[in-house]
């Protein structure tokens, strides 16, 4: 096998991808970003998807071998390209892999150092474990098509491949870090992550229940008036955001209205009645309809708040700070020429990844691939393990300086894997408690004032037994506390320090502030939601802070590979704007001649008549047909002489009976459906609890709560639920004493401030 010359963490792993459709083929692209060798192995026709656009996005920078791995040849081929490879990455049906000569067992036998990824539709524990796992029809099983007041209190669709991005982010983390596993006992092992299984991962805050706590919400006024979108001068909406008292000083500073600051202010941090929120709320809608958006978005961001235009795809395609922070790439195309695309997800300051080149074309590589195989040795076995390992990230300490969602789900992710996790909070925020159990299950909480002189000196402290640290503020807030990597890295040269954002840390807004509302305002989710006429929607679940999380704790295990190899640390990151753009990868990308008929608005209950949103006699369903066999069945079934039927003729024959009989009546046929169903549907279903995608624990503050579980499985290094999350504090001894302060100094600097004692 070939190198290709790049500087990528990855450059040194040999990927066989016998990916389709989106899962699969966008975790080879993730892994290729990031400088791994990518072979895609195609049948003889090709990947289904490639008469997809973004085909050319899910699959740039590898190389492709057709093969048929229904002949002995074809699967004798595969097995030797495996057998020089570090990770192999499928998406097929549970037990077509195993048929085609290329499953774990078969192919693990050969190569005990492989890493075996596998992103099927459902898990194992699921009665659908052995059907096809369709984006749409996973989404409709996990509740991202809600009944919405906007669309006529009907379920409305959303074209976005959540299910599929989820599964490759969460993929790309699983691979990297059983790669770190790997460094240390040389043995690969199996991965599999579902995508219905990877829709839990995206909940979830949205999981959260108290299930005897009287939640008080101290975020009323900020959640309800300050997040939210307004129309203005121009009929262009904004959205607006800020969920502290200085955002709102802010806004109404830009806006003239600094007489009003007071009055908002004091509604910070305690319980608002209907009618006040009501009142602000008009009132800010009148305030922002003075002037136009655009000049809304200039005018608060100066001032250091937080609005956005909510702009179409195309908009955000050419966006200044798109463009210059590579938010937005162009790729070369085979077959479109030009082409804008997503950028790389992450950033690795010291081992950049990069796009390796554009998508292959069908079987383009076969003979030079097969010519190497010929008169390649085989690759050596690496000679630094050490044996068994219990956790893929044994003996790595993180400091998480993180808040809101996506910086502590890095962390949550790095305490998954293994790493002893210690949240750094703030004694002067107030506590949420819905967003901090989500995102902090797993770790230690030290209160520390890091605006005091002595807190920085328990900080400094700390870094000495630090391998990572995580942070998720604007550019240089962090470098105004002198706690910025530069400064860092000079006492902890093998540091690796990640940092993550809403607008990521290149191009010009990479000191503004932000929040998943705004990534999804401004990137086009939101405009595609609620359509272009309409007002912008958010969507259902915060998949930018989520899936932000991942690409977080992915660059890191990238960064600790690295740095088992060369013992060098770096600075690594990313941001929800970045994320906002692949998770949005089959419309984000644009090239000459492309005409955009995005399915979006409040209309939108699907792909076509025969994928798309049913209403039955006792509920909503979601009827996927595959191709033109499965809908020419659907409309045998259903009793049509020919196939110049509309989605109203279907509706009105699918409202006559039960989703039951439908379940029973159309699945037989090659014809996928399901019910759509929300969160309280699964909540507590068992094939849900048993898989452990949804957890009830006692939390000593909050009582019994419902919270988001585990969702990938490791065969080696399993990742781990970890205990509950910790209240504000709750390890300010343990771990100060950890760090060699006596019993007098702890009290001294409890003290002083710069240490709070816990408070439950």
């Amino acid at each position: 096998m070939t190198t290709n010359g790049t500087t990528g963490a990855l450059r040194d792993i040999h990927v066989v991808e016998f990916g389709q459709y989106v899962p699969g083929p966008m975790l080879g692209m993730l892994l290729a970003d990031q400088g791994a060798h990518v072979i895609k192995v195609e049948r003889p026709g090709g990947d289904p998807a490639r008469s997809e656009p973004a085909f050319a996005t899910w699959n740039r920078g590898k190389r492709s071998v057709m093969l048929d791995l229904k002949t002995d040849a074809g699967r004798e081929n595969a097995r030797r390209l495996v057998a020089n490879a570090d990770v192999v990455i499928e998406n097929f049906r549970p037990g077509v892999a195993d048929r085609l000569g290329i499953g774990y067992q078969e192919l693990s036998a050969g190569n005990q150092r492989l890493i075996y990824c596998s992103l099927p539709g459902y898990g194992e524990e699921h009665p659908s474990r052995n059907e096809p796992g369709w984006d749409p029809v996973i989404s409709a099983e996990t509740g991202f098509y809600p009944e919405t007041s906007e669309s006529d209190g009907e379920p409305l669709f959303t074209p976005l491949p959540v299910a599929s991005t989820f599964s490759a982010l969460l993929g790309s983390v699983s691979v990297a870090m059983a790669i770190n596993a790997r460094d240390n006992s040389s043995k690969g092992q199996r991965i599999e992550v579902p995508l219905h299984s990877a829709m839990f991962t995206a909940m979830g805050s949205r999981i959260i229940k108290f299930n005897n706590y009287e939640y008080v919400d101290l975020f009323d006024f900020p959640r309800t008036v300050m997040s939210h979108p307004y129309q203005c001068a121009d009929g262009r909406w904004v959205y607006h955001h800020g969920m502290f008292e200085r955002f709102a000083r802010q806004t109404l500073t830009a806006a003239g209205k600094t007489e009003w600051i007071e009055e908002v202010t004091s509604l910070f941090g305690r319980p608002v009645d209907g009618d006040t929120l009501a009142f602000w709320q008009d009132r800010f809608a009148e305030m922002f309809k003075e002037r136009t958006a655009w000049q809304w978005e200039a005018d608060i961001n100066a001032q250091g708040g937080a609005c956005t235009v909510c702009k179409t795809v195309d908009e955000w395609l050419v966006h200044e700070h798109a463009v210059d922070a590579k938010m937005v790439a162009e790729v070369e195309d085979a077959e479109h020429g030009i082409m804008k695309q997503p950028g790389v997800q992450v950033r690795l300051r010291g081992t950049p990844g990069s796009i390796q080149g554009r998508a292959p074309k069908l079987g383009e590589h076969t003979d030079e691939v097969l010519a190497e195989l010929e008169s390649a040795p085989a690759r050596a076995a690496a000679s630094h393990g050490h044996g068994d390992v219990m956790s893929a990230l044994q003996g790595v300490r993180v400091l998480d300086l993180c808040i809101i969602l996506a910086g502590p789900t890095c962390g949550r992710t790095l305490g998954e894997f293994g790493a002893d996790v210690i949240k750094i909070d703030d004694p002067t925020r107030i506590l949420d408690p819905i967003g901090y159990i989500d995102v902090n299950r797993g770790k230690r909480s030290i209160m520390l004032n890091l605006k005091t002189d002595e807190g920085r000196e328990v900080f400094w402290k700390l870094v000495e037994s630090a391998d990572v640290i995580v942070e998720n503020n604007r550019k240089s807030a962090v470098q105004r506390l002198g706690l910025g990597y530069e400064e860092v890295k000079k006492v902890k040269p093998d540091i690796v320090y990640a940092s993550l954002n809403a607008f990521g840390y290149d191009g010009p807004w990479s000191e503004r502030a932000g929040w998943e509302q705004l990534a999804q305002g401004t990137s086009g989710m939101q405009v595609r939601r609620g359509g272009r006429d309409g007002k912008p929607m958010l969507a259902p679940y915060a998949v930018n802070d989520y899936g932000t999380g991942l690409m977080g704790a992915y660059a890191v295990a990238l960064a600790l590979h690295e740095r088992n190899r060369t013992g060098k640390g770096q600075s690594v990151d990313s941001g929800l704007a970045l994320t906002a753009g692949i998770l949005q990868s089959p419309y984000f990308l644009d090239y000459e001649g492309y005409q955009r008929e995005d399915i979006e608005g409040v209309e939108a209950r699907g792909y076509s008549a025969g994928s798309r949103l049913y209403k039955a006699s006792d509920g909503w369903l979601y009827i996927h047909c595959p191709d033109a066999g499965a809908y020419g069945s659907l409309l045998s079934a259903l009793k049509f002489r020919d196939i110049h039927h509309d989605s109203d003729a279907i509706a009105e024959v699918i409202k006559g009976d039960t989703i039951e009989h439908w379940l029973q009546e159309l699945r037989p046929l090659g014809v996928s459906v399901t019910p759509n169903l929300t969160m309280e549907d699964y909540r507590h279903d068992p094939v849900v609890r048993n898989a452990g995608f949804v957890v009830t624990r006692e939390h000593t503050v909050w009582g019994s709560v419902d919270h988001s579980g585990t969702t990938a499985r490791l065969s080696a290094t399993p990742p781990r639920l970890g205990p509950p999350a910790p209240w504000f504090g709750m390890h300010t001894d343990e771990i100060l004493a950890e760090a060699g302060y006596s019993t007098a100094e702890i009290e001294a600097l409890k003290a002083s401030g710069a240490a709070v004692a816990p408070s439950p």
